[in-house]
């Protein structure tokens, strides 16, 4: 089987990408994951993997801030990260939560020139608003546990999709995955109940719990701490019934 950089092809030339090892990421995360993306390679991308950094994060320590010019974006290659912010009572709000390869930015710091343009201009549409402040980071990002990640200039990655169409498939095809998963979170929000949300937080972060605090996970289901303590409980006390 043909391959590139290790990453075997199929016969339609498309990517069969999987999840790195623990402990023993490839020499770079970022290429077989954008190049699955983009379905094809990356041109240029020598020059641009020069550019890339490897970050580490002892826990809890902060990758980035709310209000920070922060125009990079992240692929998670070890650990975990929680991102979120404070609301205007002090409470913490926790948006998600990344693990190995998540892609890990905030959004509003890497926007486009077109739409920071369009945001300038006064009108009446509503969804515009959420324009305001376009241009730093909305969020904070920190590690949950000793966390590695290779950080991507986007501003480099702007003048490859300008250039070539491959980098801007790969790019919007990532931006497509993360609006689906704000869509389905928001979707789980408005329709399931918090225990039915709990229950489906035990499905999908199954190898955090014991590693994120229960206050993290009330902060990402919308409940307070006793709520999910209730509700843990009574999760809890079935499983034992059941067995």
């Amino acid at each position: 089987m043909r391959t590139l950089d290790g990453v075997p092809l199929d016969g339609s030339d498309h990517y069969r990408w999987t999840i790195p090892t623990p402990g023993q990421p490839p020499a770079s995360v970022a290429r077989p994951f954008l190049e699955f993306f983009a379905g094809s390679p990356l041109p240029e991308w020598d020059s641009f993997s020069r550019t890339i950094k490897i970050i580490r994060l002892r826990p809890q320590e902060v990758l980035y801030d709310v209000g920070e010019d922060h125009p990079y974006i992240y692929i998670v290659r070890r650990g975990s990260m929680r991102v979120g912010f404070t609301d205007g009572r002090g409470r913490e709000c926790l948006l998600a939560f990344c693990r190995p390869p998540d892609v890990l930015a905030s959004v509003s710091a890497i926007v486009p020139p077109g739409l920071r343009r369009l945001s300038e201009i006064p009108t009446g549409i509503v969804k515009m608003r959420a324009a305001a402040g376009i241009g730093v980071t909305n969020s904070r990002a920190s590690a949950v546990e000793a966390t590695e990640l290779e950080r991507l200039d986007f501003r480099l990655m702007e003048r490859q999709m300008a250039r070539h169409a491959t980098w801007a498939m790969a790019v919007y095809s990532a931006l497509v995955l993360h609006t689906l998963v704000k869509e389905r979170r928001e979707r789980d929000l408005l329709t399931l109940s918090p225990e039915e949300r709990y229950r489906q937080f035990l499905v999908d972060y199954d190898d955090l719990i014991g590693v994120v605090p229960q206050k993290d996970i009330a902060g990402y289901l919308g409940v307070t701490p006793v709520g999910l303590s209730r509700i843990a409980g009574r999760v809890r006390n079935e499983s034992v019934t059941e067995s």
